[in-house]
């Protein structure tokens, strides 16, 4: 009887896990509509979404710890489970903050924001500072967007391979972050370029709310990077379930 009732509620711990994945995967998508389109309505049902994904957050957390105080789970695959469940909860939670974070900053956008500027700033080319490179304000939101859509990818990859429990699947996890990591620190030093002294004042002189936007793109490019930060927490715990491989990416593979 006893083992009954521990499959039937780790089974609803998975089911839940997973349906709270599917949940912020559609609140990051969108979010990302959201920023394409300066799109309000999207925006107010990230919002809404949000309360959905904290309660059903709450309700997984709970009955993971019911069923190790109650239950008290000897099989080594149901600890690794129920006592991984809460981590990946929580990093799934943060996903979710971000994607509501990228619509609050959207909603505090100055009305400029669905009229993209049109300044142009020389930069020096990625890895050849002999060349140069346009950046504006539409380059910015093309990176914006393609970072949005790489993050996105990690997010239902990672998802994919929890429902599976595919720890092989789960490790290229972390080669796909090194993406979303490169494409931010790229972005990032475009918009820095932009935002520079010797920049800053011909841009503000043709745009007055260039710089407040800049640093707004800047801030919702963080908040994609840490969808990559949590997918990989997530990642080692997948396959920690799987293998009860305590080993996770090294700190050289983080940088």
């Amino acid at each position: 009887m006893g083992r009954s009732v521990l499959d039937i509620q780790l089974h609803e711990v998975a089911i839940k896990t997973a349906r709270l994945g599917t949940l912020i995967e559609t609140a990051l998508k969108q979010s990302l509509q959201a920023l394409e389109n300066y799109d309000q309505t999207l925006c107010g049902m990230v919002l809404a979404a949000e309360v959905e994904i904290d309660d059903l957050a709450a309700e997984v957390e709970r009955q993971a710890f019911q069923a190790l105080m109650l239950q008290q789970p000897l099989g080594s695959w149901d600890l690794r489970f129920l006592s991984s469940s809460t981590s990946i909860v929580s990093d799934l939670k943060r996903t979710g903050d971000n994607a509501v974070g990228i619509v609050k900053i959207l909603i505090r956008m100055p009305p400029q924001s669905n009229n993209l500027s049109q300044v142009e700033i020389k930069a020096p080319s990625e890895g050849d500072e002999t060349s140069e490179k346009t950046v504006s304000e539409v380059s910015i939101m093309a990176e914006l967007l393609s970072l949005g859509s790489e993050a996105s990818k990690v997010l239902q990859k990672t998802m994919q391979a929890f429902e599976n429990r595919d720890a092989q699947a789960a490790r290229t996890i972390w080669k796909e972050d090194d993406v979303v990591d490169e494409s931010y620190q790229q972005l990032r030093t475009d918009l820095m370029t932009i935002m520079s002294g010797i920049h800053a004042i011909p841009a503000l002189e043709q745009d007055a709310h260039i710089m407040q936007r800049m640093t707004y793109w800047l801030w919702i490019a963080h908040n994609l990077e840490r969808v990559g930060d949590h997918c990989t927490n997530i990642a080692e715990r997948i396959v920690f379930i799987a293998e009860g491989d305590r080993k996770s990416r090294s700190k050289k593979q983080r940088q």
